[in-house]
C-alpha cells in the first residue's frame, strides 16, 4: 500500500509538472496572421505599427513589441522613413521590433513602417504581438495600431472602430489583449487579420518544479496516514 501511495504522488507531480509546462506565454502575448493573397502582384505595400501615449507626455508607461515577423508568400522590403519616437529592434528573422510611449518630444508617438510584397494568392504576414502597460493612463489610454499602406502611403480601409486599422488595443489594463478586424472595400478576397494565443514550451523554473513535487507528495503522505489510523481503529 505505501509503495502504491507514493506512486500515485509521482503520478501527480508529473501530471502537475505537464499542466505547468503547457502554461501560456507572458501575459499580453498574442500571434497576429494577416491574410494577404488580395495584394499579389499589386506592388509595394506596407505594415505600419503605432503606439500612442494617451497622456501625451511620453511617461514611458506602455511597450508594444513585434516579434517573429513573416512574410509568406512575399518578401520584406526597406524600412519607410521617418521612424517616429522611442523604437528598437527590427522586423527581421530572429528580432523583436519595440515600441515605446517615451519620447517626450513625440508626445510619446512611437511609429514604424516597411515595405513589403506578395508574390502567392494564399500568402499571409505572420507576427507575435506582446503588449504591456505599467499603469493605465486615467483619461485617455494608450494605443496601438497595426495598419497596411498602399503604394501612396494611404492606409486601407478596415472595419476598425477608426476605419483604418486591421489589429487594434487601448491600453486599459497592463495586459492588454489586441483585435483583429478585416479590409472594408476593394479589396478580393478581403484581408482578415485573426488574433490566436501564444503557448509557450518555456519549461517551469526548477522552483516550480520543486513545489509542485512537495505538494504531490504531501498529498500522498495524508492519505497514507488517513489510512492507517482506518486499520487501528
Amino acid at each position: 500500500m505505501k509503495n502504491h501511495l507514493i506512486s500515485y504522488a509521482a503520478a501527480l507531480t508529473l501530471t502537475a509538472c505537464a499542466l505547468a509546462a503547457a502554461a501560456p506565454a507572458q501575459a499580453g502575448t498574442q500571434h497576429v496572421t494577416v491574410t494577404t493573397g488580395a495584394l499579389n502582384g499589386a506592388g509595394t505595400y506596407y505594415v505600419e505599427f503605432t503606439l500612442t501615449d494617451g497622456s501625451g507626455l511620453g511617461d514611458g508607461n506602455s511597450f508594444a513589441g513585434v516579434s517573429n515577423f513573416s512574410v509568406n508568400g512575399g518578401s520584406l522590403g526597406a524600412v519607410l522613413p521617418p521612424t517616429t519616437g522611442d523604437v528598437t529592434g527590427s522586423l527581421g528573422a530572429g528580432h523583436t521590433l519595440g515600441l515605446t510611449d517615451s519620447n517626450a518630444g513625440s508626445g510619446g508617438l512611437a511609429d514604424f513602417a516597411q515595405g513589403f510584397t506578395i508574390t502567392n494568392p494564399s500568402a499571409t504576414l505572420g507576427f507575435d504581438l506582446t503588449l504591456t502597460d505599467t499603469s493605465v493612463d486615467p483619461v485617455t489610454p494608450d494605443g496601438f495600431t497595426f495598419q497596411l499602406l498602399d503604394g501612396s502611403f494611404n492606409p486601407i480601409a478596415t472595419t476598425g472602430p477608426t476605419g483604418t486599422e486591421l489589429v487594434g488595443a487601448d491600453f486599459t489594463s497592463i495586459s492588454p489583449g489586441a483585435t483583429g478586424y478585416s479590409s472594408n472595400g476593394v479589396y478580393s478576397p478581403p484581408i482578415i487579420a485573426t488574433i490566436s494565443p501564444v503557448v509557450s514550451a518555456t519549461v517551469p523554473e526548477p522552483s516550480a518544479y520543486a513545489a509542485l513535487a512537495l505538494g504531490a507528495l504531501t498529498l500522498g503522505g495524508v492519505m497514507l496516514r488517513g489510512r492507517r489510523r482506518a486499520r487501528v481503529a
